[in-house]
């Protein structure tokens, strides 16, 4: 099946070691400088300017005040750090140097400045800058909106978040033409897969996140992810200061979110952080669908406008670390807690017209976890991370209900004296999660370096009350367990900071237990309780290569997905567990280029163009039980994906910022037959995969005016622009009567306003979204929220300890 694919993919390896064997061979004496820069009390200086000259080479610190240059021939050489607070700092040194790393110390500059406010943009640019098709966003930027995670990931190109309503419903990512679970979501490295629904990307405020890192296909082993169409990893709070970050924000339907972030730091490095959110809404907002006449259990001809009610939803989360960074035997050790609790009313299912009227949900989770790094630990050149995290999550599903509802609010008793407006449930479970993530990278050279990477999670869900009904279609034993583990290795060679080049090996173990359909008659089930294990490899290289002010891009990678706990043993609620599951097998292939150039001091421009191709076999699609609104996961067979991002950004000053970003994917069903047993042709063959957006995009303005009526205020005035195309929402050749299902072109406009007061320590920010009060929607037809305005108040104060 791959051997035409892995042509070009063997072809690609052997250019690269010709490539790399070259360079090495024609710079064996060039040498890098290694450095750290510290205050007068030892603690790093992130994002200071590191010169060196007679070699045009201008550095930024990362945040741990490290630094490392690109190869220079032997020599003497003048070493220049700035920074803003500090006195400059100068130092001479040859190359080859006799000593390891080189540590700067710079002063304190006098200066009558109380506060000063230090943005550096050197975590952005170094994982830009790296052979993966990446894109980085900074949250920072956002911290004073009332935006979600997801709003910001909306504003990436190649990325659409796909949202079944308001504040705390179903949210899927579509990352390259594939959603949902093809792609995996981490928080600092570690997956979010187990954490339970009170903690994800639908509850999660902005301000928890530094920057946003988007993975478009080929992921690094670092993260150890089995993902077809990407990762997306969420960097948290990486201060290594004393500050203050408190907010508030109301808006439309009743919306209430509180955020308090605390940090402190001492000169010895000893740090405790403490994180506290809260979300609220009625989600009580109109939307424009047909009702069902309860009387005689039919839908109205025509769509009509109702409110939207049995949708409140809350949450309340406590996160709180405690443990020391930038000390001698640990640059980051920490031990955290995450205590979290939600309550959901569910409304509909999948499909529009199906109103709830009690069904509802809770949840808590509580998950302990540990993180351990270390630079040059036991030996110069091998850093070392370790994360480990436990999760144990409760979730109850109520579902008794007598009555059946529509829209209006009518009622009328279910027939028989049926009970559950779906399928009748008092399912309370637990579900336990644990994870372990082992990295070790070691410089065999200044020009060679290797990787290591071994992820173990295990996942298990277990009743929480025996006796209680579980669910009146669903087997008494729903004991079940699953075990991945992902073992990744890598080679990096960087020629001159010029060429950088990687290729890796992963390989996927998967071991299911759980009660399995082994019926070979069609419509019937008989369960029995089977453990499989499945056995799998990938490969892949990535490559880039910097010319003047461009970078190109490439990788290819045979890439494996395994089955998630929901899609392999459902949810309870309305998804429907598939525990004989196949993984998914891809080819990925991936081309990009950016250009970046700053024109003098007023103006810059950046521009990112990628494209890809993918090859699934088993693909993964959720199909749809029409009667009950429940889905249920299946493995579909052949897809073929071609997609193409475009990213641009145009800055003046610091007062003018355009940006936009466009996608265009076409994910089409390639499978000749209806299934795997059939040789009945697939009516649908060559049609787009249904429900999936394949054309969207957006634009943003944002005009700053700087000293508006006091010196150090600066007010931000935005505009968004976001548009879908057109989509079919069922395949396109199996339209009734030559009428199909489509959800129409969208096209919404958002106004934001923020005044910054004293340097950012005092905020206000107004927002309007979809001034126009568009009709927007997402999964089958589910409406999302129209006009709604937000108002939020923040404070924000940190210091250098």
């Amino acid at each position: 099946m791959y051997q035409r694919l892995t042509r070009p993919l063997k072809f690609i390896i052997y250019v690269l070691f010709v490539c790399t064997t070259f360079a090495e061979l024609s710079a064996q004496t060039n040498r890098h400088i290694h450095g750290v820069v510290l205050d007068t009390q030892g603690q790093p200086i992130p994002s200071a300017t590191v010169t060196i000259e007679g070699s045009r080479q201008k550095l930024y610190t990362d945040e741990r005040g490290l630094f490392t240059s690109g190869p220079l021939p032997a020599g003497r050489y003048k070493v220049s750090v700035s920074a803003m607070g500090f006195e400059d700092y100068n130092q001479t040194i040859p190359i080859p140097a006799k000593h390891g790393r080189l540590t700067m110390t710079l002063s304190d500059k006098l200066s009558d400045i109380e506060h000063v406010h230090v943005t550096g943009k050197s975590a952005i640019q170094e994982v830009r800058e790296s052979p993966f098709n990446v894109t980085a966003l900074d949250a920072k930027r956002f911290h004073n909106s009332s935006l979600e995670l997801s709003d910001l990931l909306n504003r990436a190109s190649g990325v659409k978040v796909r949202q079944s309503g308001g504040l705390g419903s179903n949210t899927a990512i579509n990352l390259n033409g594939f959603t949902g679970r093809h792609i995996k979501i981490f928080m600092d490295g570690i997956p979010m897969e187990g954490m339970g629904t009170a903690f994800q990307l639908n509850n999660i405020p902005i301000n928890l996140a530094e920057r946003i890192e988007i993975y478009k296909g080929v992921v690094p082993i670092e993260l150890g992810a089995d993902a077809l169409g990407g990762a997306i990893n969420i960097i948290t709070n990486t201060r290594n200061k004393t500050f203050l970050d408190a907010s508030y924000s109301y808006g439309s339907f009743n919306t209430h979110r509180t955020n308090v972030n605390f940090g402190y730091t001492n000169k010895h490095g000893f740090t405790m952080q403490l994180n506290a959110f809260q979300n609220y809404s009625d989600n009580n907002y109109r939307v424009y669908t047909r009702v069902m006449d309860i009387q005689n259990n039919n839908f109205s001809a025509d769509s009509v406008w109702v409110r939207r009610f049995n949708d409140t939803y809350h949450n309340e989360t406590i996160i709180g670390k405690i443990g020391f960074m930038n000390v001698s035997w640990a640059d980051q050790f920490l031990l955290s807690a995450t205590v979290g609790q939600e309550y959901a009313e569910i409304q509909n299912a999948y499909l529009m017209q199906i109103a709830y009227g009690e069904r509802h949900r809770r949840g808590n989770t509580v998950m302990p976890a540990l993180t351990y790094a270390k630079r040059d630990f036991l030996l110069d050149d091998l850093d070392i991370r370790l994360t480990a995290n436990y999760n144990k999550n409760y979730n109850q599903n109520v579902d008794t209900s007598r009555y059946q509802y529509n829209w209006y609010g009518e009622r009328q008793l279910l027939n028989g004296g049926r009970i559950g407006e779906g399928n009748a449930t008092l399912a309370e479970f637990y579900n336990r999660n644990a994870n372990s993530s082992l990295n070790l990278a070691y410089d065999l050279s200044d020009r060679h370096s290797v990787a290591l990477n071994n992820v173990v999670s295990t996942y298990s869900r277990s009743n929480a009350d025996p006796n209680r009904v579980i669910d009146e279609t669903t087997n008494e034993d729903t004991r079940s367990s699953n075990l991945k583990n992902t073992l990744g290795v890598s080679y990096k060679y960087n020629w001159n900071n010029k060429l950088v080049a990687t290729a890796f090996g992963k390989h996927y173990l998967q071991r299911v237990t759980g009660s399995m359909n082994v019926s070979e008659v069609p419509g019937s089930t008989v369960y029995e309780r089977r453990t499989s294990q499945a056995n799998n490899t990938g490969y892949g290289v990535a490559a880039t290569y910097f010319l003047n002010h461009w970078q190109v891009k490439a990788s290819a990678e045979r890439a494996l997905r395994m089955p998630t706990d929901v899609e392999l043993f459902g949810d309870e609620v309305l998804e429907t567990g598939n525990a004989g599951l196949r993984p998914e097998k891809s080819m990925n292939l991936n081309l990009g280029f950016i250009y970046q150039q700053d024109f003098n001091e007023d103006h810059a421009v950046y521009l990112d163009v990628s494209g890809m191709y993918r090859k699934v076999d088993d693909f993964i699609r959720r199909e749809i039980n029409a009667r009950y609104g429940t889905i249920m996961n299946m493995n579909h067979g052949l897809v073929q994906n071609f997609g193409l991002n475009f990213e641009g950004r145009y800055y003046y000053r610091q007062i003018l910022h355009i940006g936009g970003a466009f996608t265009v994917q076409d994910i089409r069903d390639r499978e000749p037959f209806v299934s795997a047993s059939s040789t009945q042709p697939n009516p649908h063959r060559g049609d787009r995969v249904p429900n999936q957006p394949y054309l969207f995009g957006n634009g943003e303005i944002e005009y700053f005016i700087h000293n508006p009526f006091k010196k150090r205020d600066v007010l931000t005035l935005g505009y968004i622009l976001n548009y879908v195309h057109p989509f079919y929402l069922r395949w396109e050749s199996l339209g009734a009567s030559g009428e199909k299902d489509v959800v129409a072109k969208q096209l919404s406009h958002d106004f934001t306003a923020t005044y910054s007061m004293q340097g950012g320590k005092y905020n206000i920010a107004f927002e309007a979204r979809n001034i126009t009060d568009q009709r927007l929607y997402d999964n089958f037809s589910m409406q999302k929220p129209g006009r709604q305005f937000h108002v939020k108040v923040r404070y924000f104060f940190a210091q250098n300890n």
